[in-house]
């Protein structure tokens, strides 16, 4: 695998070419891991990114203009080889191009660039999305990080702390993975807090946090500062997942899109959460993850 390091005197970072997937997080100055290592036999993946699509399509296809194409969950980017822009000893940059074979899955021509920006005890994860094509661009785009437990500890360690203050609104995929109506409720906090307690993710396996209501969340351990903070600041959804008692670390997902309702066997354009680009525009985000 072809990685790039990034390096101050605070955090070590790796990026694959590989999806340009952020691939270790090694903090300094509690000389520890901070990224899940991808075990293939948990899960296996770090931080991927996902596009062309977020979440699952409603029996694996999706409609565009009267022709259904398959995609698998998630989208393809985070499968493919990325090329090497540019790099310095704090930023990378990687691009990855449609191609004759993401044509038959997905029609449109798009150049994804992906960097990463050191700075300080922050990563900057940043996204452009740049539309190569003679016709409107329909896409959604995300961040998966996984962040693992501190040796000594447990995900029931960990309490989210959130920037505002309840009643906060989420939605969740049913069983099968789409959006369900009746999926819905509301997490009361407490000063921003809620514990992560056995049977959190039982109902619930994925909390959606939707209408942009989330600017930042932490994970805390007891006695410490907060572990991670991730910054998504006008991105309208944050998805919050774990298994419970099998996976020993927690991803916080900032995402433009969601998984496809149960049913919707609709045009692309009209699925929930679907991004729109004109011709030869470009789309730029960005979230940060803090090491504290």
């Amino acid at each position: 695998m072809d990685k790039t390091t990034l390096e101050n005197e605070l955090l070590l970072v790796e990026v694959d070419a590989h999806g340009a997937e952020l691939v270790r997080i090694y903090d300094k100055k509690r000389g520890r891991e901070v990224l899940w290592d991808a075990k293939p036999e948990i899960w296996p993946r770090h931080a991927p990114i996902l596009f062309p699509f977020v979440g699952n399509c409603f029996e694996g296809k999706y409609q565009y203009k009267g022709t259904f194409y398959p995609m698998t969950a998630h989208g393809f980017a985070r499968d493919h080889e990325f090329t090497l822009v540019s790099a310095t000893d704090t930023e990378v940059w990687y691009e990855f191009h449609d191609s004759e074979k993401t044509y038959e899955n997905y029609p449109f021509h798009f150049s994804l660039q992906l960097g990463h920006r050191l700075e300080g005890n922050q990563i900057h994860v940043m996204w452009k999305v740049v539309n190569t094509d003679s016709k409107e661009l329909l896409f959604m785009i995300g961040g998966h990080p996984a962040f693992v437990t501190p040796e000594g500890h447990d995900i029931y360690d960990f309490t989210f702390k959130f920037d505002c203050q309840t009643p906060l609104h989420y939605q969740a995929p049913n069983d099968l993975g789409y959006g369900d109506a009746a999926k819905q409720g509301t997490l009361d906090l407490k000063n921003g807090e809620i514990p992560l307690t056995k049977g959190f993710f039982d109902e619930v396996l994925t909390y959606i946090f939707d209408d942009a209501q989330v600017n930042s969340v932490s994970l805390l351990l007891p006695g410490e500062e907060p572990y991670v903070t991730v910054h998504c600041k006008d991105i309208p959804l944050l998805g919050v997942w774990t298994k419970e008692e099998t996976h020993p670390f927690v991803c916080l997902e900032p995402w433009f899109g969601r998984c496809a309702d149960q049913g919707f066997d609709g045009e692309l354009e009209d699925r929930a959460g679907v991004n729109k680009l004109e011709t030869g525009k470009t789309f730029q985000a960005e979230y940060v993850i803090e090491i504290h």
